[in-house]
């Protein structure tokens, strides 16, 4: 794996890290990242940005996490 490679994945580490505090601190489940929290929002139709969301990081991004959320939970 190249320099470049590791950092990337460092960095990306650190962002879902970050995604994860924000969450707890703003009164979200443990583990769960904004995005996966946003699409459940948006699942029991309250107010949510998952289009913007998936917007920058991609169609169905926020679904994604959600479901990663929840298959991790029941480990």
């Amino acid at each position: 794996m190249t320099p470049v490679m590791k950092m990337a994945k460092y960095l990306s580490k650190v962002l879902i890290s970050l995604s994860v505090l924000l969450n707890v601190l703003l009164g979200g489940d443990n583990n769960q990242t904004f995005s996966a929290r946003n699409w459940h929002w948006k699942k029991n139709n309250k107010p949510n940005i998952v289009w913007l969301i998936d917007w920058i990081l991609g169609d169905n991004h926020c679904l994604e996490c959600w479901v990663y959320w929840k298959v991790r939970k029941k480990w």
